[in-house]
């Protein structure tokens, strides 16, 4: 437990306000939060007096963040050694944060003695405004931790394009074999015309074609646009169609063509053929 805690410090972690995005996020997140704190007034800081007026929330929020860029500043100057984007660590964010805590709790204290009517400088309302301080660096600074760690830092990256790149490869080794697959179905359907057998069944034309009934049914349902029996009923509707056009079995029955042509009843026949055609067999029929 005490190896993974210590793995889990020294792992490398983004020195966000040395570069130039990382500031962005910075500013976006403080401008997020301005938003937030004046459409939801948190904290109990609407019972405040004056302390609810937009541009004393403002304040106090970009006060609440500032402070931690203004520390960075003032310490990475003296401390240039300390503060390298390539051997930053969580141990040492959390050291910078350990800074910047008491740093944001005096100087929000301050600004609340000067900005707001009432409020009394004593170690009461010092202490009193420190759960306000607590629960937005609860709320923000977790979430903003791991959106720049995701964003930012090279090993997350490489880790999140690794899997991609496998992903992506996995899924053209499965895209290749599931075209194979469609050709010999295809092939299949247009040689041996097995869909005119009304026991045209997924276990049918594997034994057909000798692919696993598992690959079929994958192929068909992830890489065309038809389940396996829409696949079927598919070529079904198109052989009715050329029956029909060539004049063929005049006299029998749409329903009779129906079964010849490998559908089991009625209902599906005329259900397939609106389907694939948006007709019934007679309004198609009679457009000839």
């Amino acid at each position: 437990m005490q190896k993974q805690i210590c793995n889990f410090l020294n792992r490398p972690y983004p020195l966000f306000l040395s570069c130039r995005k990382g500031c962005i996020y910075y500013i976006w997140l403080t401008f997020i939060l301005v938003v937030l704190a004046n459409i939801l007034q948190p904290f109990g800081l609407v019972n405040w007096h004056e302390f609810h007026k937009p541009l004393v929330m403002d304040f106090y929020v970009i006060l609440f963040f500032g402070m931690y860029a203004l520390l960075y500043m003032i310490l990475s100057y003296f401390r240039p050694g300390h503060y390298k984007p390539d051997t930053w660590t969580i141990k040492k964010e959390l050291q910078a944060l350990l800074v910047c805590f008491p740093a944001t709790a005096c100087s929000t204290f301050l600004f609340a003695c000067f900005s707001v009517p009432g409020f009394e400088p004593s170690l009461h309302s010092f202490i009193h405004l420190q759960p306000h301080n607590i629960l937005l660096s609860v709320v923000s600074i977790p979430t903003f931790a791991y959106f720049v760690d995701s964003r930012l830092n090279p090993a997350t990256i490489a880790r999140r394009r690794k899997r991609k790149e496998k992903n992506a490869s996995w899924l053209t080794r499965e895209e290749q074999q599931a075209r194979r697959t469609l050709q010999k179905l295809h092939a299949l359907m247009e040689t041996e015309q097995l869909y005119l057998s009304p026991k045209c069944s997924l276990q049918h034309v594997s034994d057909h074609s000798g692919i696993a009934e598992h690959r079929i049914s994958a192929a068909v349902n992830n890489f065309t646009e038809y389940t396996f029996t829409d696949f079927v009923n598919k070529y079904r509707v198109e052989h009715v169609c050329r029956v029909l056009q060539e004049g063929k079995n005049k006299k029998l029955k749409l329903e009779a063509v129906g079964m010849e042509c490998g559908f089991g009843g009625k209902v599906n026949f005329y259900a397939a053929f609106r389907k694939f055609t948006g007709k019934t067999p007679g309004e198609y029929l009679a457009e000839l």
